[in-house]
């Protein structure tokens, strides 16, 4: 009897033991070993990247993420592949201080993550600004101005004499008003070009943290004002403006040749995508002196339907042409609002009207047009034509001798601001004549 005690005995210890061995065998199969060495190592504006030791008993890790001065933690990213090593967080909030830590997982009738999991920190690098706007307001002056980050600490500007392809001798300026979108810089050489660029910096712990540079951007610095050196401000003098070209027919180009005879000058408007398809026009119209001006992409929209994209999209097709961005503007229509108004002063361009209208677009005929000029035009007035008329050019061809003749200066609407007034044309003010404004909005 004793001995088949002691037989029960010892099957009974070995089947404790066996249980033990299982019940281990379940737990261990039930964990994780912890994530070690999770490190950041490189951030931008929307995106963190880490790096990690492999957990060789992991089916894949979780990244988990809170922002700085919060204790709730979300789910960031699952990775599933037990044999990753690095993942870069996207979607990430710009210019954003965070803390992250990150979890190896092992799948079953339960997922179970591991336990240790230190946190560590990062801050995402600030959105890279644009300059939205570069120009020479006055003698010797550089004005910049650039979208404003909410997030922002403040700004640094950098300003360099020439085209903007090396910074290595640039300038430096702080502006530490994060709320501030532009700065004027003093004391530059006229006649000469700078570049500038910039970038937003935050602040975050004792660190100074620097976005990428923006777009680079240039201007011609202007001369203090004065008068072309054949303009007598005591004589008469009109400008001469013509739309919608340039054209496709010779039209712009016999009235070229009567400017260029004169030595007249005028101010052409002209539609961005037709300026695409005649640089040689444009270039020379820039060389005989005459006014550059916008009057918008495709002349397909009016008044409130006018976008700062309209105007923009013409400028820049003026400037990739000649160098030079246009300095004045003319509403489609004529009619003005007050989005057209701000982008115009946004893009340092006044605005003009017109005081004697030609109606050369209706009536197509040039002794109409030469008499509705001759017949009605006063010192200071800016004259309304088109140069896409065969009509036009040929009432041009007797018109502009005629006006010489009697004793009228042929100059752009500049040049007869500045005769008029002693000042340059107010950017974002629309000029009717050589004195009178129209500031109304349709």
């Amino acid at each position: 009897m004793a001995k088949k005690i002691r037989i029960a005995g010892v099957l009974l210890i070995i089947l404790i033991i066996i249980a033990a061995f299982s019940a281990m065998a379940v737990i261990q199969s039930q964990t994780v070993s912890d994530v070690e060495k999770f490190e950041v190592v490189k951030t931008s504006s929307g995106a963190v990247a880490f790096e990690w030791k492999k957990v060789s008993s992991a089916d894949g890790y979780i990244i988990y993420k809170a922002e700085q001065g919060s204790s709730d933690f979300e789910k960031a990213a699952q990775i599933k592949d037990s044999k990753t090593k690095e993942y870069t967080l996207d979607k990430l909030s710009q210019a954003t201080p965070y803390k992250f830590y990150i979890t190896a997982y092992k799948s079953g009738d339960k997922t179970v993550e591991s336990k240790v999991h230190p946190e560590v920190q990062a801050c995402t690098l600030p959105e890279t600004q644009k300059i939205e706007n570069i120009q020479s307001p006055d003698a010797g002056l550089l004005e910049v101005k650039w979208n404003i980050n909410s997030k922002a600490s403040g700004y640094q500007l950098q300003y360099v004499l020439g085209d903007g392809k090396d910074f290595s001798a640039a300038k430096t300026v702080n502006i530490k008003d994060k709320a501030k979108s532009s700065k004027t810089v003093e004391s530059l050489k006229t006649k000469k070009t700078y570049s500038a660029r910039v970038r937003t910096y935050i602040v975050y712990g004792k660190q100074t943290i620097y976005g990428k540079w923006s777009n680079v951007a240039s201007a011609e610095i202007q001369e203090k004002v004065s008068m072309s050196s054949d303009i007598n401000k005591d004589k008469p003098m009109i400008a001469l403006t013509f739309d919608d070209g340039p054209g496709y027919n010779s039209a712009s180009d016999k009235i070229l040749d009567v400017l260029e005879k004169y030595g007249a000058r005028a101010t052409f408007f002209m539609v961005g995508k037709n300026v695409k398809d005649h640089p040689k026009n444009i270039k020379r119209k820039a060389e005989l002196g005459c006014e550059l001006a916008n009057h918008t992409w495709d002349h397909n929209h009016y008044g409130k339907n006018v976008t700062p994209d309209d105007i923009k999209k013409c400028s820049k097709a003026i400037y990739d042409i000649t160098g030079q961005y246009p300095t004045a503007f003319r509403s489609p229509g004529g009619n003005t609002t007050s989005t057209i108004r701000n982008e115009c002063k946004a893009e340092n361009m006044p605005l003009y009207y017109w005081s004697l209208d030609t109606q050369d677009w209706k009536y197509r005929d040039a002794d109409k047009v030469y008499n509705a000029v001759i017949k009605n035009v006063e010192d200071g007035d800016i004259i309304l034509m088109h140069e896409i008329y065969d009509s036009t050019a040929a009432a041009v061809k007797k018109m502009v001798p005629k006006l010489i003749k009697e004793g009228y200066q042929l100059v752009t609407c500049e040049e007869l601001i500045v005769a008029k007034t002693g000042k340059r044309p107010e950017p974002g003010t629309q000029y009717v004549n050589a004195t009178s404004v129209n500031n109304k909005t349709s």
